[in-house]
């Protein structure tokens, strides 16, 4: 057998696995060596067409070297940081965690004289002002989810003119005297299943928002849906991370790339749209990585400028999801690699906590900010967002803070209270650091969103306005605005010997919501998780599940968090140092993970508890495989990097199929 083309996929998809692919794909006739799962080419005859799939591999061929390259030197630097952070282990006892004497990977050099981990000491670049064109300028208030159905495409793309009846004529005013449109982050990596029928359901169905066709009527009752005629959402296309192997495109027995199918056949069928090729890319770590991006992005814009009459190099533009400790530290180094495409960057919190977890998993005295606590943003993320104004202001990038995902529950007006208020806090807490654009996981905050930062343009009395019409309770109210007038946390000077710890939010020795080891934080987790991992297998890569939040007067109250596969991530993690570090035994983790799955599957809710994934349907075939992956996502000694590793095998048909037997 020959070797593989890119050995780090066999993590994902094993060699014998590859083996029973082979043989079950069908051949694409038109591109030599290509076999693609049966079907696919029958139900999407528009996107996985001869050309196209023949400018994928094409791309494929080009690339692959220096993808492997980033790959395998990934798999190098994790042994180093490894080992490195088991020597400053033995360093540092004796030596308090919040000495600034005490050691971490941070600065270290691999024997190549390379800064694994950590800022460069003379990062003085040479960047250029950046060009943001036309149709992107303005606020960045951006919905994130799938593009995998129409129904749910169109209703992103509409999302401005959805205006409730009881929408407060404050926040109608702003909204509209602001003259602007929200962006749409079209989520093909950790809000989507990687199941490629969706992938490629989402790729016609982006292609019908620039060009106004997409339309959707449902059979259940008639209803039609269809685009707007004007306040569009502007449509950010977010590709899978270079980790994930495609293991429905097999070219001579090696599966593609997710990412670079995903990113090909975007481009092919719409080369001709320029405002159609932004970009999302997530979890690059340096700029050895982003150098490979641009090697990508400069041979396939060599074929469309080939191909394609009027085609300009450049056209290609891109925001890089800062969400890994390698990658906060390299901002400046990356923008500059990535020129002309390079338009901003944003900082998916979640990825980023579960990155730096995984960083520090050898520290016995790490500690990530727990899952319950929902001041993340305002009380950890303080310098993360610094670095990021701090390097892209000067030259005039889009600068966009992380995602809220605290959703209210309809009918409720006590819980959407309480989902206004943390909304506001997290969006002023961003506009203060200088941030220009923040995430939303709900239609129905955009309008809210957008008045915010009109407001937060206006000045203190607009945005008291506001917050009094948003927020009623004269108490809750009250408490807010005192918060949205006051300055930000505070943090470490970059001066302090532990700044680049706490830009990495690794200053935390307990808590002051609740322990990382509470037995009710760890069940919050696996409860979480279960749910999450669950759905995912079903098909669906987020979820809003329901959780509690306390009113200031400490009044718990239920809200629905959205959970994607970062928040499912830092749990994972969460878990994992709490007990392979001793502080939660294995039996109590089974004991507490057999209490989850047993109220999942009575289906009872409680006082303080819901179920928003049911256990009936799919979902019981597949809650038993969950619970097996969660058990080895926390219980391994050497656990995987990501949790697809475990989980990529059920998004294929012929593994799918059996498991649903």
């Amino acid at each position: 057998m020959k070797p593989p083309h890119i050995p780090a996929y066999r993590s994902f998809l094993s060699a014998d696995l590859l083996a029973e692919l082979w043989q079950e794909r069908e051949q694409v006739q038109a591109v030599e060596g290509l076999r693609i799962a049966p079907g696919l080419r029958g139900k999407f005859p528009r996107i996985e067409t001869d050309e196209a799939l023949q400018f994928v591999c094409e791309l494929y061929q080009e690339v692959r070297a220096e993808l492997n390259t980033v790959l395998e030197n990934r798999i190098a630097d994790r042994a180093f940081i490894d080992r490195e952070t088991l020597a400053c282990v033995e360093k540092n006892q004796g030596t308090p965690y919040s000495s600034p004497d005490y050691q971490t990977v941070i600065g270290k050099k691999d024997d190549a004289g390379r800064i694994v981990v950590g800022p460069l000491p003379n990062n003085a670049q040479d960047l250029k002002e950046i060009d943001i064109p036309e149709f992107l300028r303005g606020d960045q208030v951006t919905l994130f989810g799938p593009p995998d159905t129409a129904k749910m495409s169109i209703n992103a793309m509409n999302a401005f003119n959805r205006v409730g009846s009881d929408e407060p004529a404050i926040v109608t005013e702003l909204a509209e005297a602001a003259g602007q449109v929200p962006r749409w982050g079209a989520d093909n990596e950790d809000s989507k299943t990687p199941i490629m029928a969706n992938f490629l359901q989402a790729c016609e169905n982006l292609m019908g928002c620039f060009d106004g066709t997409l339309r959707f009527e449902d059979p259940k009752n008639g209803k039609v849906y269809q685009l707007d005629d004007q306040g569009l959402s502007k449509p950010i296309k977010r590709i899978p991370g270079l980790a994930l192997p495609d293991g429905n495109h097999l070219l001579d027995g090696n599966p593609l790339p997710l990412h670079l199918v995903d990113f090909a056949l975007h481009l092919w069928h719409n080369r001709s749209r320029p405002e159609a090729l932004v970009f999302y890319v997530p979890k690059l770590e340096n700029e050895e990585e982003a150098a490979y991006l641009k090697h990508l992005i400069d041979c396939a814009e060599r074929h469309m400028v080939a191909m394609a009459s009027g085609y300009e190099f450049g056209t290609i533009k891109l925001f890089i999801v800062f969400e890994n400790p390698r990658a906060i530290f390299r901002i400046r180094e990356m923008a500059a690699v990535l020129h002309p495409h390079f338009l901003g960057g944003s900082l998916g919190w979640h990825d980023f906590l579960a990155s730096v977890a995984r960083l520090f998993r050898h520290d016995p005295n790490y500690r990530i900010p727990v899952k319950a606590d929902p001041n993340i943003v305002i009380n950890h993320i303080r310098e993360s967002h610094k670095i990021l104004v701090e390097a892209l202001a000067p030259i005039g990038a889009i600068r966009i803070g992380g995602m809220y995902g605290v959703l209210y529950e309809e009918g409720n007006p006590l819980s959407y209270q309480v989902s206004m208020v943390g909304y506001i806090r997290d969006v002023t807490t961003q506009l203060k650091r200088g941030l220009n654009g923040f995430w939303v996981a709900h239609p129905a905050f955009v309008r809210i969103g957008l008045a915010l930062v009109e407001a937060w343009r206006r000045g203190p009395e607009s945005v008291e306005k506001l917050v009094r019409a948003l927020v009623t309770d004269e108490g809750e109210a009250r408490s807010l605005l005192k918060f949205v007038f006051s300055p930000d946390a505070e943090g470490l000077d970059s001066s302090d010997p532990r700044y680049c710890r706490s830009v990495l939010a690794a200053t935390i020795e307990v808590s002051d919501v609740i322990a990382n080891d509470d037995p009710e934080e760890v069940r919050y987790n696996i409860f979480q998780a279960l749910q999450y991992i669950c759905d995912w297998l079903c098909g669906n890569g987020c979820v809003a599940l329901p959780a509690t939040m306390k009113t200031s007067a400490g009044e718990p109250v239920f809200v629905r968090v959205m959970d994607d596969l970062a928040t499912t991530e830092r749990s994972r993690w969460e878990l994992w140092a709490e007990v392979n570090h001793g502080r939660v035994s294995h039996e109590l983790f089974e004991s507490l993970l057999q209490e989850e799955l047993g109220f999942l599957k009575a289906g009872n809710d409680s006082a303080n508890k819901r179920i928003q994934v049911s256990w009936q349907g799919d979902a019981a075939k597949w809650y038993p495989v969950a619970a097996q992956i969660l058990r080895q996502l926390v219980t391994d000694p050497e656990p995987v990097e990501f949790a697809t590793e475990l989980m990529l095998p059920f998004t294929l048909d012929t593994i799918r199929k059996s498991a649903l037997e």
